[in-house]
């Protein structure tokens, strides 16, 4: 076997690739680092651990602009500007990174003037006493709200998969999800940005279940309770939407309306 030629003065070494190459793993090393709030704005790379039904907990990427950022939540909008909320306390590893190459740039957004599109559904669940369950998120530390279990819609999913996956990741409770009785539309901060969500509401019954005990899995998501239509009339806690207890007392009163109802904000 003969000896390697020496190389040629001009010729591309290891760390040299030649001209026209992107240098994407010399560019990619020299970005590699944890990302933190003070990232926000850039590109990142994230591993984490995503729910599997039949799995269970799967390792899982997710890369794009990061749109906000604190201690109790990540958020990532992609270049198809789906925008993914991630719990930090899953995240396996994660980086900063250059801008593609040759696709184009994720989306700027997540402003009061330009804020994030996203899609949403959620379920009206209700036990054998009418009582409803409602779920208290912190959207921020000055905040907490009631609303009804759900979140955003994963990619290339209905909304009925993503209410009856919500129901399960959050609740810990599979339920038959029933017809799409609401919609609701509400532009609002989360972790330092802004949301314009369209939600559709399904209607669910079940026979009861452990609150206490509930996954919660959801950033910012810290009680469940059940709630009568007495306590919703009278309660000063922010409810979602707002008019939550009259809307209820027409659904339990005329039964799941022919056409989905506008609740609100």
């Amino acid at each position: 076997m003969s000896e390697p030629s020496p190389p040629r003065p001009g010729d591309p070494t290891p760390d040299q690739p030649s001209s026209g190459t992107p240098r994407i793993h010399q560019l990619r090393a020299r970005y590699v680092r944890r990302v933190t709030p003070e990232h926000v704005g850039q590109r990142v790379s994230v591993r984490h651990l995503l729910d599997d039904p039949v799995r269970g907990p799967i390792p899982s990427d997710v890369v794009g602009r990061l749109v906000g950022a604190d201690e109790g939540a990540m958020l990532i909008v992609d270049r198809d500007g789906l925008l993914t909320v991630l719990d930090p306390d899953l995240v396996l590893s994660s980086r900063v990174i250059p801008p593609h190459p040759k696709l184009a740039a994720e989306p700027v957004g997540g402003t009061r003037e330009a804020p994030l599109v996203r899609q949403a559904a959620r379920v009206l669940l209700l036990d054998a006493d009418d009582q409803v369950l409602l779920v208290a998120h912190a959207p921020d530390s000055q905040r907490r709200g009631w609303t009804a279990p759900g979140g955003g819609l994963r990619r290339e999913e209905s909304h009925l998969a993503a209410a009856q996956r919500e129901v399960v990741e959050e609740i810990g409770v599979e339920v038959e999800v029933g017809p799409w009785i609401w919609s609701r539309r509400v532009v609002f901060p989360f972790r330092g940005c802004w949301i314009d969500q369209a939600e559709r509401w399904f209607l669910a019954r079940t026979s009861g279940a452990d609150v206490d005990a509930a996954p919660l899995d959801d950033p910012g998501a810290v009680q469940a309770r059940w709630w009568s239509l007495a306590e919703l009339r009278a309660t000063d806690a922010e409810l979602a939407p707002a008019a939550l207890a009259d809307h209820l007392a027409v659904l339990l009163a005329d039964g799941p309306p022919e056409e989905p109802v506008d609740v609100g904000r």
